[in-house]
């Protein structure tokens, strides 16, 4: 996966939801610094971390990968 396509999407995912990258480190347990980190393209995000995050907005490992459409 492109971390910084999969960050961008992760950031859509935050601002249809109007939820901010706080929001989403509080519910996976995580830094914020790490949240901004995965949204920049910095740092990789972990299998356990991706699936969370697409069970937290209803979406799929494809989409989050650029797989499918969003």
């Amino acid at each position: 996966m492109n971390r910084e396509k999969v960050g961008r999407r992760i950031f859509i995912w935050l601002m249809n939801a109007d939820m901010t990258q706080n929001d989403l480190a509080v519910r996976l347990s995580v830094s914020p610094a790490k949240v901004r980190d995965w949204i920049c393209g910095t740092c990789s995000i972990s299998f356990d971390h991706a699936e969370q995050i697409c069970s937290l907005f209803g979406k799929t490992l494809d989409e989050l990968a650029g797989r499918k459409s969003i």
